[in-house]
């Protein structure tokens, strides 16, 4: 008789309760909370209880999970899960899976509501300093002109009239001149490109999860992006994750959104060294250009490479990720010697350092071991 009871208790009663999600949309971004309100509603089935509620998620470090009771016969129960984002990258949410049994236990049963879906959150994007400020903000002359399609105060040259070209861009004067329809090209003015190069190869890499050299590497890169594209200066950018991307330098919020949706969704791979990276970005480099490396790599061929650029007029700065602080065996600490040696203006993050703090006091030359060690040990 217990066991009857038990049985139609489970199947019938469990059947009339019916659960459904509100999830934020759009996308997230690290140190953000996702928040999600629950409904459960108990359609005239006997009193629950305990109801295991769970929304199933890759998210880590995040369980949307509680077990409420139904007291009712008729009713309903509204209560909001919440997880905090602490890594970068494509996860799933969903479905959402409640579970109950009988007064007795004996035949527990499970149902799923809701769709999966894909949630993407982004790195963590901080206040930086002008840590790294390009030749444009600079007092010189070194900076490349660009010629571009759009109208622009400044003329770069004339060429032959094309069918299809504006009668407001004809020079007239060069028309006169030449006896032939002549139209202006245009110049973007003095152009100080920023090169964000954010070393990915998986040899390299120290930590594990959140904290972790590709994280916080991903913190630097996203951050620097932002900065420069919010100055409107001409970005590009260059990473050899998975999957890899070569970016000219552009600006606009269709240029950041592009790479910084490719920070969330990389991930470390073996195929290519920095050293190849710099290689790559080196036939579009010039005087007045700036080349920020993001990297936890050690002493190499990088090195050399990026104080090769150092030598042929390009501001480079690096960003090294102390290996020691995130519990790697080996250092790349004499990669931050040769590098101040090369003029290559240096900073170091550590573990658990604020970014920011860390970002505003370089390594000065000649402080060897001392001048790492000014990196600050702030939380952020």
């Amino acid at each position: 008789m217990t066991l009857a009871i038990s049985f139609v208790w489970s199947r019938w009663g469990f059947d009339r309760v019916s659960a459904s999600v509100e999830r934020p949309s759009g996308e997230m971004s690290v140190g953000e909370v996702m928040r999600e309100t629950i409904t459960l509603r108990n359609r005239g089935a006997p009193p629950k209880t305990w109801v295991e509620v769970e929304d199933r998620t890759t998210i880590p470090g995040v369980a949307f999970g509680e077990v409420v009771s139904l007291p009712g016969v008729v009713g309903f129960r509204k209560f909001t899960l919440e997880g905090r984002m602490t890594r970068r990258g494509i996860f799933t949410i969903g479905p959402l899976v409640l579970r109950a049994a009988d007064p007795f236990g004996l035949f527990p049963k499970e149902r799923a509501f809701a769709d999966q879906r894909s949630v993407l959150v982004y790195p963590r994007i901080v206040e930086l300093p002008d840590f790294a400020a390009p030749s444009s903000l600079l007092t010189s002359d070194t900076s490349r002109r660009r010629r571009t399609h759009l109208l622009s105060p400044e003329i770069a040259s004339v060429r032959d009239y094309n069918p299809g070209d504006s009668v407001s861009r004809i020079h007239w004067r060069s028309t006169a001149r030449t006896g032939k329809l002549m139209v202006k090209t245009f110049d973007q003015g003095r152009v100080s490109e920023v090169w964000v190069i954010f070393d990915q190869h998986a040899a390299t890499l120290a930590g594990e999860g959140a904290e972790s050299t590709d994280e916080y590497g991903a913190t630097v890169a996203a951050s620097a992006i932002d900065r420069y594209v919010r100055q409107q200066l001409p970005v590009g950018f260059a990473s050899a994750g998975s999957p890899p991307l070569f970016l000219m330098p552009d600006r606009g919020p269709e240029h950041r959104s592009r790479i910084l949706r490719h920070i969330a969704a990389s991930r470390p791979d073996s195929a290519r060294p920095l050293f190849t990276l710099l290689a790559e970005v080196e036939r579009h480099v010039g005087q007045g250009s700036t080349v920020l490396v993001v990297t936890a790599a050690p002493n190499a061929e990088w090195v050399e490479a990026l104080g090769a650029l150092q030598k042929r007029g390009a501001q480079c700065v690096a960003v090294v990720l102390d290996r020691g602080s995130f519990g790697a065996e080996d250092s790349n600490e004499s990669a931050v010697d040769v590098l101040v040696g090369y003029g290559v203006r240096t900073y170091v993050v550590k573990r658990g350092a604020s970014i920011s703090g860390a970002l505003s006091q370089p390594v000065l030359p000649g402080l060897g071991e001392a001048g790492v060690g000014r990196t600050r040990e702030v939380r952020v």
